[in-house]
Order: C-alpha cells, then sequence, then structure tokens
C-alpha cells in the first residue's frame, strides 16, 4: 500500500485528465487529519464530559482510580455552576462560578490549588460588585468595591492577605465619607467626613 502511495505521489496522479502530484496529497492530508479528528474527539469525550473525580488529600483523582484527573471540571454546588481547570490533579488556570441561569457571580485563576492573579466579584445583575488579585491565596495589592450602579464604593491595599495603606469609602454619590490608614491589619488612622463638606 506505501508502495503504491509512494508512486502515485512521485509520479502523479491523472483525474478527468488532470496529471496532478498536488491532488493525490490533498487526499492523503484529508484523510490523516479526518482521522487525527475522530481519535482526538473520542479522546476528549471519554475523558471531559463522562470522567467522574474524586478529591484525596487536595488533589482531584479519577473516581475508583490512583489515577490524578487533568482536564475541566463542571458541577453544580449549592445551586451554583462551577467551572475550572485541573492539570496533574490541581486546580491551574480559570475558575468560575455561575448562577443557574448563566450569569457569572465570580472568575479569577487559580494556581497550583491558590488563587491566582486577579480576581472578579459580580451582583446578581451582572454589574461588577469587586475586584483585586490574590499572591499564594492571598489579598494582594489594590481591590475595589463598587456600588450596583457602578460607582465606586471602596478603595483599598493588601499585603499578605492584610489591609495595609489608605482605604477610602465613598457613598453612593461618589463623595468621600471616610478614610482609613491601615499597616498589617489594624487601623493606624481614621476621619470621617461630614457630608456638608462637599457642598
Amino acid at each position: 500500500m506505501d508502495d503504491v502511495i509512494l508512486s502515485l505521489i512521485t509520479e502523479g496522479f491523472m483525474y478527468r485528465g488532470i496529471y496532478s502530484k498536488k491532488l493525490i496529497a490533498a487526499y492523503i492530508l484529508i484523510g490523516v487529519l479526518s482521522t487525527l479528528n475522530i481519535l482526538y474527539s473520542y479522546g476528549c469525550a471519554t475523558e471531559s464530559e463522562s470522567t467522574k473525580v474524586e478529591e484525596r488529600d487536595g488533589l482531584l483523582f479519577v473516581l475508583g482510580k490512583d489515577r490524578l484527573f487533568s482536564g475541566k471540571v463542571v458541577d453544580t454546588l449549592a445551586k451554583k455552576i462551577l467551572e475550572y481547570e485541573v492539570v496533574d490533579g490541581k486546580k491551574n488556570g480559570e475558575f468560575k462560578i455561575s448562577s443557574l441561569n448563566g450569569s457569572v457571580e465570580m472568575e479569577g485563576k487559580i494556581k497550583e490549588n491558590l488563587n491566582e492573579g486577579q480576581w472578579r466579584y459580580y451582583y446578581p445583575s451582572g454589574q461588577l460588585e469587586s475586584v483585586g488579585d490574590f499572591e499564594n491565596n492571598l489579598s494582594e495589592g489594590k481591590w475595589t468595591w463598587y456600588f450596583e450602579n457602578g460607582k465606586i464604593r471602596e478603595i483599598g491595599y493588601f499585603k499578605a492577605g492584610k489591609k495595609d495603606g489608605d482605604w477610602t469609602i465613598y457613598d453612593e454619590k461618589g463623595n468621600i465619607k471616610r478614610k482609613l490608614f491601615f499597616k498589617e491589619g489594624q487601623i493606624t488612622d481614621d476621619k470621617e467626613f461630614n457630608k456638608d463638606m462637599f457642598t
């Protein structure tokens, strides 16, 4: 069979009076790609759509086996839809929680089972509620909270999971209501603003 294919490619192929090496190469390529697509689709369907997982010692395993799971997990818990990626038994990649109607409530990234990078939280209306970063599962850097109308409600900073630095709290009109200063999670200064100061 290989001799026939090689002969067809090297000597050419006659189709409806057209002599073409490209035509036979295209047929072979289409056949190979189709076979690969079928095999890939079958592999994906059996691993990601039907594989059940269980957690043991903080790792996800294929249910009833000693094989670490890799793939996407989509599950429901407390009337929420959880979606996340798993690599070698650990949550790695995108993480999302949605309501049963599909509206996103929380999304971020996980690295080695720990929250990492930017996370976003949403009101049931879909409006952004807060946004901030995690580093090694601890809040880090600037975090911003919003009223449901989209105006900023609070801005503050974290260092290794503790409030640290300036924190500003606003009213729904955008006026500063209160300013706090934190050092390693403890308030060191607190100023409340009178709304009459802004009129």
